[in-house]
């Protein structure tokens, strides 16, 4: 009879386990998907959108959870440390590449293992009904004539944050930036006035355009979208070349099981193809994505490296 030695037995049941049988097996019970921002700000309105459809696709609930502070780092830090199993996840963003080139503490990106983009969304410059200002030049005016304006921005590293910076490198105003803990304090606090001035996603605040809460002035895509037709860019109203655009994607911890990060990409995909998450992202002005692991690591890399040489050619700081 032939005899297998007992540790060729664990390193072949080992080996199932961590591939296809892995991923038919998960998952098994519900899955956390962290959101590093404030309920209402633009990741958790991603979350709740992508968690919908992840849950029919995968067979378990998607549980939205938002850990808000340190400018996302809180939240990623407790899927890094979490147990890699699949079942805590993040719903990451470009904060994820930017953070560790302004904070010391931030949560580097190998720690992270990604699995699949989700959306892209632009920015819009809006202020509070009570400015003036009809367009982005009258509003470069009202900044030059009134200097230290405070503009709120939800977080270091977010794209309000990247966007205010350039707006400020390229026009010379002189501004006052207010720190939010996520995008839904920043717009609250442009609301109700508290700062009259902010970028804010197209997620959070389409709604409120629509509504008349606030007024948009120009989006810092590199092309008007299909949301805010009527809305010119910032490149357009008097910044020739400005662009900056958010994305979000899905991260895990950096030992998740490939056959988990796979089974996770494939129903992130299927999830953003369905008609209702897809028009929903598209009405709130972003653009679904969906990618494999191998593709959403090599895109995060390579926005860790562009906006890290922005950063110290600009000389950016956290005040």
């Amino acid at each position: 009879m032939l005899r297998i030695p007992l540790y060729l037995c664990v390193g072949l049941a080992a080996a199932v386990l961590s591939g296809p049988a892995l991923a038919q097996a998960w998952p098994s019970r519900p899955i956390t998907l962290i959101v590093p921002s404030s309920a209402g700000g633009t990741p958790d309105v991603v979350a709740r959108l992508l968690a919908t459809g992840l849950s029919d696709k995968l067979g378990q609930p998607v549980i939205v959870l938002d850990r808000p502070g340190a400018s996302g780092n809180i939240g990623s830090e407790a899927v890094a440390k979490s147990a890699p199993d699949g079942y805590t996840i993040l719903l990451g963003s470009i904060v994820n590449a930017v953070s560790p080139h302004l904070m010391k503490a931030s949560v580097p990106l190998a720690d992270l293992a990604p699995i699949s983009s989700v959306a892209a969304a632009p920015d819009v410059l809006t202020v509070h009904p009570s400015v003036a200002a009809k367009n982005m030049q009258e509003l470069i005016a009202f900044l030059k004539a009134n200097p230290d304006t405070p503009v709120g921005y939800p977080g270091a590293g977010s794209t309000p944050h990247l966007s205010i910076e350039s707006f400020r490198l390229m026009t010379g105003v002189k501004l006052t930036l207010v720190p939010y803990q996520g995008g839904g304090p920043m717009l609250q606090g442009l609301m109700s006035g508290q700062v009259p001035v902010a970028f804010a996603t197209t997620l959070g605040v389409v709604p409120r355009l629509k509504s008349g809460q606030l007024r948009g002035l120009a989006i810092s895509s590199a092309k008007r979208i299909a949301a805010l037709p009527d809305m010119p860019t910032v490149a357009e109203s008097g910044l020739p070349g400005f662009e900056v655009t958010a994305w979000f994607g899905l991260f895990g911890p950096a030992r998740i099981p490939g056959a988990i990060s796979q089974h996770l990409a494939e129903a992130t995909r299927a999830a953003l193809a369905t008609t209702g998450v897809r028009n929903r992202l598209i009405d709130l002005g972003a653009e679904p994505l969906g990618s494999t692991p191998e593709e959403f690591g090599a895109f995060a890399q390579s926005e860790f490296q562009k906006w890290g040489k922005l950063i110290k050619d600009a000389g950016i700081r956290i005040e």
